[in-house]
C-alpha cells in the first residue's frame, strides 16, 4: 500500500513541472556560404534532434530545445560560423525564459543576437524574433536569421 501511495505522489508532482520547449528555426539567409554550429549550450538545455552540424547555403534548420531547470528558467544558447577560423564571422544567440514566481506565468527575454568575428569587409548579420509565446506554459517559436556580408 505505501508503494502505491509513493508512487501516486510521485506521478502528481512529475505532472505539475511544465516542461517548456522552445521550438528554434535557423535561417541561412546568405545565398553562397554554408553555415557551421560552432557550439551550443549542454549545461541547461537538451536539444532535439540535434541541430545540424552544416546549415547548407539557402537553407533552415529546425530543432526544440527544453530546459534541465524546467519549473525555473529555459535557455537557448547558440553559435554559427561562416567558416572553421577563429577570424571568421560568428552569430552568438541566446534566449532566456524565466518564470514569475509572484504570477506563476513564463516570461520571455528578448533574443540576444551578437556578431562576432570577421573583419571590416567580412561581416555576420545576426537576428533573432519571437514568432509566438505561450505565457502559461513557456511554449515558444522563435527564428534565428544569419547572413554573411562580403565587401
Amino acid at each position: 500500500m505505501f508503494k502505491k501511495s509513493a508512487l501516486l505522489a510521485l506521478g502528481l508532482s512529475i505532472s505539475q513541472f511544465s516542461m517548456a520547449e522552445v521550438v528554434v528555426n535557423v535561417e541561412n539567409d546568405s545565398q553562397i556560404y554554408d553555415l557551421n554550429i560552432t557550439s551550443k549550450d549542454v549545461q541547461t538545455s537538451t536539444y532535439f534532434p540535434q541541430p545540424s552540424g552544416t546549415i547548407s547555403a539557402d537553407d533552415s534548420d529546425q530543432f526544440s530545445v527544453i530546459s534541465t531547470y524546467p519549473d525555473t528558467l529555459t535557455i537557448v544558447d547558440v553559435e554559427y560560423s561562416y567558416g572553421t577560423h577563429s577570424y571568421d564571422p560568428k552569430c552568438h544567440f541566446r534566449y532566456v525564459i524565466l518564470k514569475d514566481f509572484r504570477s506563476g506565468s513564463m516570461l520571455p527575454q528578448n533574443i540576444i543576437a551578437e556578431n562576432e568575428g570577421g573583419s571590416y569587409r567580412d561581416r555576420a548579420t545576426c537576428s533573432g524574433k519571437i514568432n509566438s509565446f505561450d505565457p502559461t506554459t513557456g511554449n515558444s517559436n522563435i527564428t534565428l536569421s544569419v547572413n554573411r556580408r562580403k565587401y
